[in-house]
């Protein structure tokens, strides 16, 4: 069964915000080193432009499955290259905001902020517990006060992102650049 064009927007706005996203979280990662520092700091790092252009992917396509295609794709390219870890990840933070943007929707203020504080915070903490568990060599860097200390800067980041994301989102959609 051929694609529907409205369906052909939805998955190419997933692969570009999603490529986009994790392009730019790389080159972030590499650039600033911080998982040599700690399994902590990275996703402090890789939750700044990566959650942005998600958050803003979500907005474009504003339509059921949205936010479950970009997280899936975004899985795929860190598979791809090897950050397994990553995969399961992506996969539940994919299927926790797709539920709950079901329920809040895509566009409003309220929305942006829900979906892009629960996308950043679920991956900022699920990137540290199953970097733990896929790779050994970082279990001794793991710490329970310190966890519970990220958790919270992960959630309170990614609100802040949430925030950007909604202005720039709302700008790009009014102003014709974004569907």
């Amino acid at each position: 069964m051929p694609l529907s064009k409205d369906d052909k927007r939805k998955l190419i706005y997933a692969i570009v915000f999603s490529v986009a996203s994790y392009a730019v979280a790389a080159g972030l990662a590499l650039g600033t080193a911080a998982y040599a520092l700690s399994i902590f700091t990275d996703p402090v790092v890789t939750l700044t432009v990566p959650l942005i252009i998600v958050a803003i992917g979500i907005q474009a396509i504003n339509a059921k499955n949205g936010p479950l295609l970009i997280l899936i794709i975004s899985a795929i390219l860190y598979a791809i290259s090897g950050l397994i870890f990553l995969v399961p990840t992506f996969v539940i933070a994919g299927l926790v905001v797709e539920g709950v943007s079901r329920i809040v929707g895509y566009r409003s203020f309220k929305a942006v902020m829900i979906n892009t504080t629960l996308a950043g915070g679920l991956v900022g903490v699920f990137s540290v517990v199953f970097g733990v568990l896929f790779v050994p060599s970082t279990a001794s860097q793991f710490a329970l006060d310190l966890m519970l200390a990220f958790t919270g800067i992960y959630f309170v980041e990614s609100a802040i992102m949430g925030v950007v994301s909604y202005y720039l989102g709302n700008f790009l959609i009014k102003s014709g650049v974004l569907h």
